[in-house]
C-alpha cells in the first residue's frame, strides 16, 4: 500500500523562477543573478566608462567657467555625488559575483575595509563560479563577444598604464643618473 506521510518534507522545486533552466542571460544593470569573472570585469570597466564621461563633461563645463577655481570644495562635492551611482553599481556587480561563487552579497561590503579589500577584489577576479545552479539560481550563459572583448580590454590597459608610469619615472631617473655618472667620470679625470 502507497500512502503519503502528511509529515514529510515537500517534493517540490523551490529554486524559484530559475527552475529547470540551465542557464540564463545576465543584463547589464540587474541587481540580481550571478556573472562570472569576465563579465564583471567587463561590466565594471564599461560602466566606470560610462560614468566618466558625464563627470569629465561637468567638470570641464564648470572649470572652464572659473566656478571651480577658488572652491576646491565643490570639486570634492559635485565628484563625490556623480561618483555615486558607480559606486552604488560597483557593490551590485561584487554582489552578484559573490553569488556566482555561493556566497552571499553582503560580503560585498568587505570592499569597504582598508586592505582586506584588495584581497577581496582579487577574490572577485580570481575565484571561479560554480558550474551548475546554486542556491542564487542558475549560471550565467557563455560570453558574448562585446564582454571578452571589454574584460580583456581592462587587463591590458592595467599593463600599458603600469608600463607609462614606470617609464615616466625611470626615464628621467636614469637620465639624471646617467648625467651624474658622465659628471662624476669628467671630475675625476682632472
Amino acid at each position: 500500500m502507497n500512502t503519503s506521510n502528511p509529515y514529510s518534507a515537500p517534493g517540490a522545486v523551490l529554486s524559484g523562477m530559475d527552475a529547470g533552466k540551465d542557464s540564463y542571460e545576465p543584463k547589464l544593470w540587474a541587481w540580481r543573478g550571478r556573472i562570472g569573472r569576465l563579465r564583471y570585469m567587463a561590466y565594471l570597466f564599461l560602466v566606470s566608462i560610462l560614468n566618466m564621461l558625464p563627470v569629465t563633461i561637468v567638470m570641464g563645463v564648470l572649470g572652464a567657467a572659473g566656478i571651480l577655481s577658488d572652491n576646491p570644495d565643490a570639486i570634492v562635492a559635485i565628484s563625490t555625488l556623480m561618483y555615486l551611482p558607480l559606486l552604488v553599481f560597483s557593490f551590485v556587480l561584487a554582489k552578484r559575483r559573490f553569488n556566482d561563487v555561493n556566497r552571499s552579497g553582503w560580503f560585498s561590503l568587505l570592499l569597504w575595509v582598508p586592505l582586506v579589500n584588495i584581497i577581496v577584489s582579487l577574490y572577485l577576479l580570481f575565484a571561479r563560479g560554480d558550474e551548475g545552479g546554486n542556491d542564487f539560481g542558475a549560471a550565467p550563459s557563455a560570453n558574448t563577444l562585446m564582454v571578452k572583448i571589454f574584460g580583456l580590454v581592462v587587463p591590458l590597459l592595467c599593463i600599458v598604464t603600469m608600463i607609462g608610469i614606470m617609464a615616466a619615472f625611470g626615464v628621467p631617473a636614469y637620465q639624471q643618473y646617467k648625467e651624474r655618472a658622465q659628471a662624476a667620470q669628467g671630475s675625476q679625470g682632472l
